[in-house]
């Protein structure tokens, strides 16, 4: 069963820690208790929609926060994050391709080499998203409240 609970299999992968690692971002930014009061109607979307575990919601809100109903901390934060959830989504995709063009009879030669590089490939994007913003527009600094 998936982790929704519809019956539907599920293999892990890499892009699934990837994902994760943007889930678990995004959560910080919003429960962050420094900045919890100055948060907006829609950043309290989506933190609700994070709290009842409806990722789809979460996400369908967060990407279209505009930047007026951004707290300042999301204001730092959200074209990093929206970068990391686009290359998580990349990611699936080419993994997703790696699948549906799989030889009937493949087996650990065929996914093992592929496997690796598509988890390298989405481990350096994330790196490289983090390492564009880094400074510019996030930093250590960004969590310190005034």
């Amino acid at each position: 069963m998936d982790a929704e609970g519809a019956g539907v299999a599920h293999l892990h992968s890499h892009v699934d820690d990837l994902e994760s690692c943007f889930w678990v971002a995004l959560w910080s930014v919003i429960f962050n208790k420094h900045w919890e009061k100055s948060l907006s109607p829609g950043e309290h979307g989506v933190m609700n929609s994070l709290a009842q575990g409806s990722k789809d919601d979460a996400a369908r809100r967060f990407q279209y926060l505009f930047p007026q109903h951004r707290s300042d901390i999301m204001k730092c934060f959200h074209p990093v994050l929206c970068a990391c959830f686009g290359e998580v989504e990349a990611a699936n995709k080419i993994w997703f391709e790696v699948l549906l063009n799989a030889p009937v009879d493949a087996g650990e030669e065929y996914y093992l080499p592929r496997f690796h590089l598509s988890a390298l490939r989405g481990v350096v994007s994330i790196l490289e998203v983090m390492s564009k913003h880094w400074k510019d527009e996030i930093s250590w600094e960004t969590w310190k409240q005034e």
